[in-house]
């Protein structure tokens, strides 16, 4: 698989399709990250206006034996941020944090809160670990042209277009769903989701190629590693958006020269 180790390119869309991107980081269980003070220190470090509100969390487990027990675990306060538009969400638990966006307005703009974000749960939470880091691009491809599934060649990439069955099936096929997971070379993991389904009426047949880079083991929780890490993620996205379209279709989405 040559493409993993091409360099990719940062395309500028006057049109991308992404429908969200959301980046997780997981770290050891943190209680303080429960409280209001912290939670209220990580909003005041963002750069951008929030509304906070409160999640609270509890789970039920069931032992099966002889006898059927249950019990439950402690209650897990956690914290949401969203933006006044509802475009940008941080949401802040003792086992990891977020930030999510469905109003994507490139990398430098959700790399630039990221970081923020990182600098604010270090020194409000201060986590010593983290497990896994996790950064996803979910894309909803639409084309008018494209009635039928077999409609869809000319725009999705041919290392993942899966011909046969699409042309072989005609008006028959109402879904099509494929799944696999990639290890890098550099030690990273992509989970790719593409297909389509049939749309509800009135609505514009969609594609989804959804992009899921992780790295996952335990390692110190220090800022600029991390940042480097999602740097070294989101190349990995970029390598699956190119795989998984096709040059008409990125000229379509209006890219630059």
């Amino acid at each position: 698989m040559s493409w993993l180790t091409d360099e990719p390119r940062d395309r500028r869309l006057d049109n991308p399709p992404i429908a969200l991107v959301v980046c997780q980081v997981r770290h050891e269980t943190e209680f303080a990250a429960s409280d209001a003070t912290r939670a209220l220190g990580i909003k005041d470090s963002l750069n951008w206006q929030t509304d906070l509100d409160e999640s609270v969390t509890q789970s039920l487990s069931v032992a099966v034996g002889q006898t059927l027990t249950a019990s439950q675990t402690p209650v897990m306060r956690g914290w949401q941020m969203r933006s006044p538009d509802g475009g940008w969400t941080v949401n802040i638990q003792p086992d990891h944090f977020a930030i999510e966006t469905n109003a994507y307005e490139g990398w430098d703009k959700f790399k630039d809160r990221l970081e923020n974000l990182i600098t604010a749960v270090s020194e409000n939470v201060s986590p010593s670990l983290r497990h896994r880091v996790g950064l996803r691009f979910v894309n909803q491809i639409t084309h008018p042209s494209v009635e039928e599934p077999h409609d869809w060649r000319e725009w999705i990439g041919e290392k993942i277009y899966q011909g046969q069955l699409y042309e072989s099936s005609g008006d028959s096929l109402r879904a099509a769903m494929q799944v696999f997971e990639v290890a890098t070379p550099d030690g990273n993991t992509l989970v790719m989701r593409h297909g389509f389904q049939t749309p509800n009426q009135g609505e514009p047949r969609k594609y989804i190629l959804d992009n899921d880079c992780s790295q996952s083991g335990s390692l110190k929780f220090d800022p600029p590693a991390l940042t480097q890490t999602v740097e070294s993620l989101h190349k990995l996205a970029l390598r699956a958006f190119e795989m998984g379209t096709s040059p008409a279709l990125r000229k379509y989405l209006g890219e630059e020269d």
